[in-house]
């Protein structure tokens, strides 16, 4: 009897043994699960925060090509602008340039004439000189254009 005691002792400890064991791999199931439902739960929030902050990305993206698109416009119409004072500036520069040049040139044109009319002018005195001379005319005139 003593081998019947002890085997059942044996069993008993074993079942013991496999109690504990059973009840281990239980406990170890349950934390092993809770473990997973923690880490998917925590993966589905990282996939959520990834999908907003490439939501997020894609909206600030099209708000700074937005802007983009506007510092566009607005440097090009500035340009124009520019431009636009450029041309007004230059044309009021060729309009006071072609207004002195043609001063310039009906004064030239003038003085010129003055001096031809004055030559003119002398010729004339002199040929009229010289016909009263030819025709050996006195008058009033020539005499005191001759100092007699």
């Amino acid at each position: 009897m003593p081998d019947a005691q002890a085997q059942e002792r044996m069993v008993n400890s074993i079942d013991r043994f496999a109690a504990i064991t059973a009840k281990a791999s239980e406990e170890a199931a349950k934390r092993a699960r809770g473990m997973l439902s923690t880490l998917g739960f925590l993966c589905a929030i990282l996939f959520l925060s990834l999908i907003a902050v490439a939501w997020q990305a894609n909206a600030m993206e099209q708000q700074r090509n937005a802007l983009a698109a506007e510092l566009r416009n607005e440097r090009a119409a500035r340009v124009e602008a520019i431009l636009g004072a450029k041309d007004v500036e230059m044309d009021a520069a060729n309009f006071d340039l072609d207004n002195r040049v043609r001063r310039d040139i009906v004064d030239r044109e003038m003085l010129a004439q003055e001096q031809r009319s004055a030559q003119l002018a002398q010729l004339a005195a002199q040929v009229e000189r010289d016909k009263l001379v030819e025709a050996n005319c006195v008058t009033p005139r020539s005499i005191m254009a001759g100092g007699l």
